[in-house]
């Protein structure tokens, strides 16, 4: 019996050898493309770049095909070797195989191809699935013929990753070779203790998913991305080191983090600051976040309805004024600066903290009517909204607190009567 319900989880989660593990609704088929999970995982986004007007999302989006094909994989034979993922997030092949073998991109196959079609000024298309909630979707992407011709002949004896990268800057990507079992890597919030840090910083139960953290103390060097595998003790874990860490140096109870939080109702990603403390409350367990977490099958994002629907744009940033949406409208004949070089980004590195928009000193100004379709949220201002919604919830739970506490003390049984004397 319990043989069978851990062959049914690893056949959900992914884990266990990929020989075993049956089809999952959520990763669709795309654990048998591409040397069994891997694509290209979208990690920036350029603002008005050909990438961002046809909908690319950053961080969420992997692109799993082009073309209608799967991606050239440098080496395709090791399609055929299994793998299981460690319970901390890593993956683990059988014969000696890296997962930098594994997940290897043909970048000179790639970069042939995608020059070919501009050539013939054929558009590009892209199949991308994207995590919240396992959605798939088309993309074509149109390519400037002169631009990639040119970008090409620059120099001659660059290497094909070099290219392949330029290729990508031009339409506005910067994206990294990744196994779609990263998309687990997310704690969602269950509930906050009162009292607790992450109940004090307005973590919001069941809507606010963990997506990454990083050390909030500037010349913390080492602390940047620290999210950056898996596993249901992973958040525990680093928050706790990171805790103890800082707090032998400052002698400070308060130790501050910064969390990257998306909220499934707003749909938006926030940065939050918690200030981790171990004297918040009375009792044992308490950890220095106080938050109970979920993790794995039953807490992978949810599908956000209606977001993709008429190839709508997707913006990363969502605190925006009406002078930085006038700063931000190109100019007639515009063309957008290219990003800086880009470091190879193809085989897998640290994942770096999602992008996310710094909300202004003096509180959200009131959303734009502005000119091009926003990535689908509740009808309210974008930080306004959030924080009355935050309020909200930090009101019902004190509520409850009262309730349960009133409760407790009236539903005590009354006193028995007082006895006779005979």
């Amino acid at each position: 019996m319990f043989s069978f319900a851990k062959k049914l989880v690893d056949r959900f989660e992914g884990t266990g050898s990929a020989e075993n593990s049956g089809p999952d609704s959520y990763f669709k088929n795309a654990l048998q493309l591409n040397n069994k999970g891997h694509g290209l995982r979208v990690l920036n986004v350029v603002p008005h770049s050909l990438a961002h007007t046809n909908g690319f999302e950053s961080w969420f989006d992997y692109i799993i095909k082009i073309n209608g094909h799967e991606l050239p994989m440098a080496n395709p034979s090791l399609s055929a070797y299994p793998y299981s993922i460690h319970e901390g997030g890593y993956i683990v092949y059988q014969g000696n195989i890296t997962p930098e073998q594994a997940s290897a991109v043909d970048t000179e196959l790639l970069r042939q191809e995608i020059s070919t079609l501009a050539k013939n000024e054929k558009p590009l298309t892209f199949d991308v699935w994207n995590a919240k909630g396992g959605v798939v979707r088309q993309i074509t992407v149109p390519l400037n013929k002169v631009q990639l011709e040119n970008q090409a002949s620059q120099d001659v004896q660059e290497d094909a990753l070099n290219l392949f990268e330029n290729i990508f800057t031009q339409i506005g990507l910067t994206i990294q070779s990744s196994h779609l079992s990263s998309a687990n890597h997310v704690w969602r919030i269950l509930k906050t203790h009162p009292g607790s840090p992450g109940f004090v910083s307005q973590l919001v139960p069941y809507s606010d998913y963990i997506i990454g953290c990083d050390s909030a103390f500037p010349e913390d060097v080492e602390g940047k991305g620290l999210l950056v595998s898996g596993g249901e003790s992973l958040l525990s874990k680093v928050v706790a080191s990171y805790y103890y860490h800082h707090f032998e140096i400052t002698q400070v109870d308060e130790i501050p983090i910064t969390l990257y939080v998306y909220n499934h109702d707003y749909d938006i990603l926030r940065p939050v600051t918690v200030n981790l403390s171990k004297s918040w409350g009375n009792g044992h367990n308490r950890g220095v976040l106080g938050c109970d977490v979920g993790y794995g099958l039953l807490h992978r994002l949810p599908e956000v309805v209606g977001k993709f629907q008429n190839n709508s744009i997707v913006d990363d940033v969502i605190f925006e004024s009406e002078a930085q949406n006038a700063e931000a409208r190109p100019a007639q004949g515009y063309t957008a600066p290219p990003p800086p070089p880009l470091g190879a980004v193809i085989a897998p590195m640290a994942v770096p903290r999602p992008p996310v928009a710094q909300p202004p000193a003096g509180g959200a100004p009131p959303r734009s009517s502005a000119t091009k379709k926003k990535k689908h949220i509740a009808n309210t201002n974008a930080l306004g909204g959030l924080s009355d919604y935050m309020n909200e919830e930090l009101a019902k739970s004190k509520e409850l607190d009262s309730q349960n506490n009133r409760g407790s003390s009236e539903s005590l049984p009354p006193p028995p009567p007082p006895t006779k004397s005979s």
